[in-house]
């Protein structure tokens, strides 16, 4: 039997373009090549050692696509991405703004993200304050409307007036950040077990695992 295609879910309204329309790519290994990229897609550039791979996907399209989302940002922001040179290529039509995401981030840290690098969190976090639907003291839910941009709402069912949500609520690094964790994501916790592995002994009997580390006995 054949599984329905999700092709024709996917597919995109006639108003927008079907490919990424690359022309005359001259990098590394390549020379004056000629690619559509399906969009709307998922798409898997394959190929043996040597034959272009990372030069078209990282080199060609990622490059291009950098700048176009550089543009978009403030000069803040651009000064932590690193910036890619831009490609050798005749044109480049209907690419979008493009992130690599890479296993190491290039500022370390629990609360250094995609997200926060790049601002989209600072979007998210406003659509979910402004377009989300909240719920009143009472228990009753308020679907967004044009009066959530106000400070204040009213519940249209029992007609209670609240705060809805700030933007800050929800973000990790403030407001929003989860008090078991402090928004890392991370909750470090001491385990009995591993800290006492025989509750037989006594304490100074070197019950505690974590005293007796290096060849010393802390004691009291």
């Amino acid at each position: 039997m054949g599984r329905p295609s999700r092709a024709r879910e996917l597919k995109p309204p006639a108003a927008l373009p079907p490919v990424v329309e690359v022309r005359g790519v001259r990098h590394n290994t390549l020379r004056d090549l000629d690619v559509d990229v399906p969009l709307w897609r998922t798409v898997v550039v394959a190929g043996v050692s040597g034959s272009g791979k990372t030069s078209l996907a990282m080199g060609t399209l990622y490059a291009e696509g950098l700048h176009r989302f550089l543009e978009g940002l403030s000069t803040y922001s651009r000064r932590r991405l690193t910036q890619a040179q831009r490609p050798d290529v005749d044109r480049i039509e209907h690419l979008p703004p493009a992130l690599a995401l890479r296993q190491r981030p290039p500022v370390p840290g629990p609360r250094s993200t995609v997200g926060t690098m790049s601002e989209v969190l600072n979007v998210l976090r406003l659509i979910m304050s402004r377009l989300g639907t909240h719920r009143c003291p009472l228990g009753h839910d308020v679907p967004p409307t044009v009066a959530t941009q106000a400070m204040e709402v009213e519940c249209p069912a029992c007609g209670t007036r609240f705060e809805h949500p700030e933007a800050e609520w929800f973000a990790f690094n403030s407001l929003g950040a989860c008090p078991g964790c402090a928004g890392t994501g991370v909750r470090t916790e001491v385990d009995p077990d591993a800290l006492v592995p025989d509750p037989g002994k006594t304490i100074a009997g070197g019950a505690v695992l974590s005293w007796n580390v290096g060849g010393r006995r802390l004691s009291r």
